[in-house]
């Protein structure tokens, strides 16, 4: 979004989202709302779309992305002396409870699967499900995990009411009070004719002093969740006061990107770092409002097409990895580097914008595919040894790339932890520095040994041996990283150019107000 002060015509601009990935028929469905106190148009998930959950009203729009806040904990709750006699609560033993679910299938023109079923079982405590066992000091304790939405999902229909209604929404400060009433993890964005507006909603716990947001906590009377209720499954929210929020900035870029200073991500995202795709937004809104320049709405769209193709790595990693490596003596080497130096000049982008079947700089992209698993690794090996290499990429993740298929890529990685180690042991100016130096085992000259090492080997890689993929000829990048439909009935429909770009979009100046 850009605010009304950095628009050409004075008036907010939106390119809105969101991206929930591409299916055949799609999975958001197009409708609209008329009725007594409810006017609105736009997309909602089938059997979930009692009202427009993204979409515009009477003079106004709205759309998200997800947030991923962390409102989730993991507490041990001790098992009863007994085996199988269930939990304590409050000093009582309490019995779990055991949901069961059967699930059956046949194959079906879309999914051949074989038929078959399967039953699943879960206990669950009044504080959640269990997801695990172990043992405290000798003491027998199951791990739950209490989800402060859980069994409040429906509440969130509160907020959906309150934006379909054009006598509740009349302003960004409406448009605000209405999403403190969803209750799920998202960044909401608005905008009408004169005001831009952002707020982020979700049930956020308060947490008491002594619960660790990133560890388990033994339930005792000092952490127990702060005004938890067993009967209603109730815990103590934040006040929307607290959650992050503006109006009118000259520009908002929201891309699923870490939360505001002092609000977490959930305890299985690791890969928020100083490099995120939102990066490749906020670069074109800079450029866009920078000074008196004022922005257009063609303008936006054509930023959001632009970033939507480029690959993030080339962008904001490849070039800290290019200046370690410098000037190599190697001719191989030496090819490859003004290869990916002429890439990283043009935009870092995978795309085919001649519309040939091949991409515009496919022997870069090639390079820059075969090379990052074998720079990463070579790069924290040194002082991680293999093993924890292997589990540190299997974890945080190389990062999704293109290949996925699923219109998604640049999300996960771990892009920002690679590239600030190499701007730490080029002696660049680093915030928050990693605890210690790891490629080269901080030494720049064995940097760039192991880089350039790598690098050779990437040049000797076939792209036949490199896209591989059915459907597609051995060697096709734009076939690998084509974004595909999954089919949820019998007929689907061919695969389109790989960018990350939303499934459903607004592109929204609002004229005027009632």
């Amino acid at each position: 979004m850009v605010g009304a002060a950095e628009s050409a015509t004075g008036r907010p601009l939106a390119v809105f989202g969101p991206q929930v990935s591409y299916f055949a028929p799609q999975i958001l469905m197009e409708h609209s709302v008329v009725a007594p106190g409810l006017r609105a148009r736009g997309v909602g998930f089938p059997g979930a779309n009692l009202f427009v959950q993204l979409g515009r009203g009477q003079d106004y729009a709205w759309s998200a992305t997800s947030a991923g806040n962390d409102v989730v904990d993991t507490l041990a709750v001790e098992l009863c002396d007994a085996p199988g006699d269930g939990y304590r609560f409050r000093g009582t033993c309490r019995p779990f409870e055991r949901l069961e679910r059967t699930n059956s299938w046949q194959p079906t023109p879309a999914d051949p699967t074989p038929a078959g079923m399967e039953r699943l079982v879960t206990l669950r405590t009044l504080y959640g499900p269990v997801v695990a066992r172990a043992t405290l000091k000798g003491r027998p304790v199951a791990y739950v995990q209490l989800r402060s939405t859980y069994f409040h999902e429906p509440e969130s229909v509160i907020g959906f009411r309150r934006i379909n209604d054009p006598d509740y929404t009349r302003s960004a400060q409406d448009f605000k009070k209405a999403f403190s009433g969803v209750q799920f993890t998202f960044n909401w964005l608005y905008v009408d004719s004169r005001q831009s507006a952002y707020v982020n909603s979700g049930g956020l716990p308060a947490r008491g002093r002594r619960v660790h947001p990133d560890f388990p906590v033994l339930v005792s009377p000092g952490t127990e969740p702060r005004d938890f209720d067993p009967e209603l499954r109730d815990v103590a929210f934040q006040p929307l006061a607290a959650h992050p929020q503006s109006v009118d900035e000259p520009y908002n870029a929201s891309w699923n990107n870490k939360q505001a200073r002092g609000y977490r991500a959930d305890d299985g995202r690791y890969n928020f770092s100083s490099v995120d795709r939102g990066e490749l937004l906020r670069d074109r809104l800079d450029s866009l409002t920078r000074g008196a320049r004022k922005a257009t709405l063609l303008e936006v769209t054509e930023a959001m097409e632009d970033a939507g193709t480029v690959d993030l790595r080339g962008r904001y990693v490849l070039p800290f990895a290019l200046d370690v490596i410098g000037r190599p003596a190697d001719a191989r080497a030496a090819r490859a580097v003004g290869t990916l130096r002429a890439w990283v000049a043009s935009g870092a982008h995978r795309r085919d914008a001649d519309r040939d079947g091949t991409y515009d700089d496919a022997e870069a992209v090639r390079l820059m595919d075969a090379w990052w698993p074998r720079w990463v690794r070579a790069q924290l090996t040194p002082v991680l040894g293999d093993r924890l290499t292997e589990a540190t990429t299997g974890y945080v993740g190389l990062g999704d790339m293109p290949s996925k298929h699923q219109g998604s890529a640049f999300d996960d990685g771990i892009w920002g932890q690679v590239e600030k180690d190499l701007r730490t042991v080029l002696g660049r100016r680093v915030r928050g520095k990693l605890s210690r130096k790891l490629c080269g085992n901080g030494v720049l000259r064995r940097c760039r040994a192991d880089l350039t090492t790598t690098l050779i080997e990437a040049t000797e890689v076939k792209a036949t041996e490199l896209y591989r993929d059915p459907g597609c000829q051995a060697g096709d990048q734009v076939c690998f990283d084509e974004v595909r439909h999954t089919p949820t009935g019998a007929i689907t429909q061919p695969g389109i150019h790989w960018i990350n770009r939303p499934t459903f979009q607004q592109v929204v100046e609002v004229q005027g107000r009632r």
